[in-house]
């Protein structure tokens, strides 16, 4: 991520990635409180994702939704969240 910033000379790295580790964190956060003591599959996953970022983070694009869904997906294998 840094050398597409690099390679098209776009400022504030820091402050984006910061915001964009942000957004991923709390989206886990929202599935993980929603999950108590059950799982989900990974379609549920991913449309609880999508409705969160839609709401709130009107800029993000499908491959941004994308992108923060593979990392929730990991996430949620990785804590017992995702449904065989």
């Amino acid at each position: 991520m840094k050398s597409y910033f690099e390679d098209n000379n776009l400022e504030n790295f820091d402050e984006i990635l910061k915001e964009f580790e942000d957004m991923r964190t709390d989206t886990f956060n929202i599935i993980w409180n929603k999950s108590e003591h059950s799982q989900f599959t990974s379609k549920e996953i991913e449309n609880l994702s999508e409705k969160y970022l839609k709401e709130n983070h009107f800029w993000i694009d499908e491959e941004g939704i994308k992108t923060v869904n593979n990392y929730l997906l990991w996430m949620s294998w990785h804590e017992g969240i995702l449904k065989n």
